[in-house]
């Protein structure tokens, strides 16, 4: 495949040049031939991409325990830097479900990430936006799971290449930390694995000497590849060729290691730039008394009220708002949780003689909470008001 490479990129450029001519008119249903509908358009700035390889396929550098069967014709998965993640599978098994799960070098740490679903020939393609929260790092250890077996993992085969970023081994935390590493410092750096051949390039600390190894995801030893010395700025680089044969199936990271510790590791960083798709909490007050579905609550009291709102925002602020409550009257607020168990203070609001009040809890709720639940407005210790919906028409 290699040796003709050269007689290949010539017959490309033709091909591509007929193409540009020949494409202009073509409006009818070979629109987009030569392109699978389900087909990924993989996000730029990508931190990891590999194709998705059948984990029983899987033969370097050890192969994988606890594989299913199910077929695949081929795979690509991807994780950027904004913490996105994409996927497609191609001749899968059809109208099933897989789990895509992120691992760690222990097994037993995994985190589940998504639900993939298959179409009738077995096709998927999806993308989850802000997958990861920023400063979240994992290794190259993503699989795709189905009747409790491993089905497919990220890897490499032939052409289908691996590349992913060098990350500092100290800073993966995602499922879980990893042991021994070094401190050495990363400007950045990549590695690259194509049709046998690795390609390592590293911008780190200046005149240093690494050992380069394979690690395969199904455990045993360290595979040694080379070593890598950077200059005076701190670049270097290492290629090696045909360290597998082209037709070897592989899944695993490569580690750069210094003074007997893993200093750098294929994986993801995610410097998630842009917000993350927030689920905003905005809900309207009921005077407690008045509802009626599924069942009237109990307990409650008969203040006035027309019109309340609670909002709770991406920065963890909790606003609320009531008009034409109680003169002059000091209001508890609650958040209740689902199941209702736990009544948490969230603070006071006190009214004008209008019976209208704001108030407003700073950061009540911290950075990367989750919750679910309703918030409940008291006076002397009596439900008055509940977050909630009424149907006018």
């Amino acid at each position: 495949m290699k040796r003709i490479l050269g007689a290949l990129v010539a017959l490309v450029a033709l091909v591509a040049t007929v193409e540009a001519h020949d494409g202009g008119g073509n409006d009818g249903g070979d629109r987009g031939r030569g392109h699978d509908r389900d087909e990924v358009r993989f996000l730029g700035g990508a931190d990891v991409k590999a194709p998705l390889v059948r984990c029983a396929d899987v033969t370097f550098s050890a192969p994988l325990a606890g594989c299913g069967d199910d077929p695949l014709k081929r795979g690509r998965i991807e994780v950027n830097r904004n913490g996105d993640v994409a996927a497609s599978l191609v001749g899968a098994a059809p109208d099933v479900t897989y789990d895509l799960i992120l691992g760690s070098t222990n097994a037993s740490a995994q985190l589940p990430i998504a639900v993939l679903a298959t179409d009738a020939f077995g096709n998927a393609t999806v993308r989850w936006a802000a997958v990861f929260d920023q400063g979240q790092a994992g290794i190259v250890a993503l699989t795709l799971s189905r009747n409790g077996s491993t089905q497919f993992v990220a890897g490499f085969r032939g052409e289908a290449e691996l590349e992913a970023s060098l990350v500092p081994c100290a800073a993966i935390n995602t499922t879980a930390t990893l042991p021994g590493c070094g401190a050495d410092t990363l400007k950045n750096g990549k590695a690259e694995i194509d049709e046998g051949d690795l390609k390592v390039e590293l911008n780190a600390e200046a005149n240093q000497t690494y050992g380069v190894v394979f690690r395969g995801l199904g455990g045993g030893d360290d595979v040694a590849l080379g070593t890598l010395s950077t200059d005076k700025k701190g670049k270097g680089s290492l290629k090696v060729r045909d360290f597998v044969d082209e037709s070897v199936v592989g899944a695993g990271n490569v580690v750069l290691q210094r003074d007997g510790l893993d200093q750098f590791i294929t994986g993801f960083q995610s410097l998630r730039k842009r917000p993350a798709q927030v689920a905003r909490f905005q809900v309207g007050l009921l005077r407690c008394a008045d509802v009626n579905t599924l069942a009237p609550l109990a307990g409650c009291g008969f203040d006035q009220l027309n019109k309340g709102e609670v909002i709770i925002d991406d920065k963890g602020d909790v606003n609320v708002n009531l008009m034409g409550a109680v003169a002059r009257s000091t209001y508890e607020i609650f958040f209740v949780g689902f199941d209702a168990t736990v009544e948490v203070p969230v603070g006071t609001l006190t009214t004008n003689p209008a019976g209208n009040g704001h108030a407003i809890v700073r950061d009540f709720f911290p950075v990367g909470a989750r919750g679910v639940g309703q918030v409940i407005i008291k006076r002397d210790g009596i439900d008055q008001y509940v977050t909630g919906f009424s149907v006018a028409r």
